[in-house]
């Protein structure tokens, strides 16, 4: 569940005393939009609210997918089973709606680091894919962070530990959390929205394991392109080589290890900086080998050290190594 981060309007409740009810409609009057959350051991309960209606409820078990209600009865049911602790956050009605009718999400299960990517860096990338979903910042070092918005690349609004109303889009609130970066280190988790009936897969935005669930946010061809644009510049800085032709070398030479490096089978080039695969490729297995060669290449020419500290610095070598893709050796 997406809880907001603000601080809350009220905490601290127990479920037991509380008719819910009766309680949302005096949130109505008081506070006008928002939302209760409800935490027990095994659940997770949301209620959104504006002025006039219940907007929407979800129920989350545990281990379980969010199930979603249009009316508070089912809520109800969920909630006479057993107390919950109760925590009220108020909403700005500009973002009420945008919570209350958030789409369903799937989270990447890698998690990035700021001391890895930069936040500027990392929505740049989002920027190019397009992406819409959230990227939700932990700092490390104090109990803040933020939730920040964003559709087809755009960033709509954040919701922030220091600030009010749940989508705020001003760039101010947002320098701030740049600037509490540059004093702390935080941790950044991604979820990509999914559209009715297509899976996250399907956007173009996550790429999904064939052999399971994992999903990445980050995209292979540009994480691949970025280590190859290094590799090159480095050997052909430190040997006047052409490092493109010394790889595809490597390429023929370990065919046998490779055969999917096969230039007659072509299911794999790189020319004018680009990546490309051929259709049902094993983008994976190849970049891994792509790698691997290009290490090879790096020791023949032994450039080991300086490729280390070029890669050192690298910010996006989490897309490779979260694929259990050995960057750095």
């Amino acid at each position: 569940m997406l809880i907001p981060q603000e601080q809350p309007y009220l905490q601290g409740l127990n479920s037991y005393y509380l008719l819910i009810d009766k309680f949302v409609e005096h949130l109505q009057g008081e506070i006008g939009s928002g939302c209760l959350y409800f935490k027990s051991s095994t659940q997770e309960i949301l209620i959104y609210f504006d002025e006039q209606e219940i907007l929407r409820g979800v129920v989350q078990n545990n281990t379980e997918h969010a199930r979603l209600s249009p009316s508070l009865e089912p809520v109800l049911d969920e909630l006479k089973q057993k107390n919950f602790r109760v925590t009220v956050f108020q909403l700005d009605p500009s973002a009420i709606f945008f919570w209350g009718q958030m789409p369903q999400f799937k989270r990447a299960k890698a998690e990035l680091k700021s001391t890895d990517i930069q936040l500027p860096d990392l929505i740049f990338r989002l920027n190019r894919k397009k992406f819409s979903g959230f990227v939700h910042v932990r700092l490390t070092e104090k109990k803040e962070g933020a939730l920040l918005f964003f559709n087809n690349g755009r960033r709509v609004g954040g919701s922030y530990s220091w600030g009010s109303g749940g989508l705020d889009p001003s760039d101010v609130t947002y320098n701030y959390l740049l600037k509490n970066l540059q004093k702390s280190p935080a941790i950044f988790s991604l979820g990509h929205f999914l559209a009715e009936d297509k899976s996250a897969a399907s956007q173009g935005t996550v790429a999904q394991q064939a052999s399971g669930d994992q999903v990445y946010f980050s995209n292979l061809d540009t994480a691949l392109e970025e280590f190859l644009d290094h590799f090159t510049r480095l050997v052909q800085k430190k040997t006047k080589s052409d490092p493109i032709v010394l790889l595809k070398q490597q390429f023929v030479d370990k065919m046998d290890d490779y055969p999917f490096l096969d230039p007659f089978k072509a299911m794999f080039d790189y020319a004018d900086g680009k990546v490309s695969f051929s259709k049902g490729a094993p983008q994976e297995k190849i970049a891994a080998a792509v790698v691997d060669c290009a290490w090879e290449v790096v020791e023949d020419k032994k450039l080991q050290k300086k490729f280390r500290a070029v890669l050192k610095k690298w910010d996006y070598k989490t897309a490779l190594e979260e694929r259990n893709i050995v960057v750095q050796r």
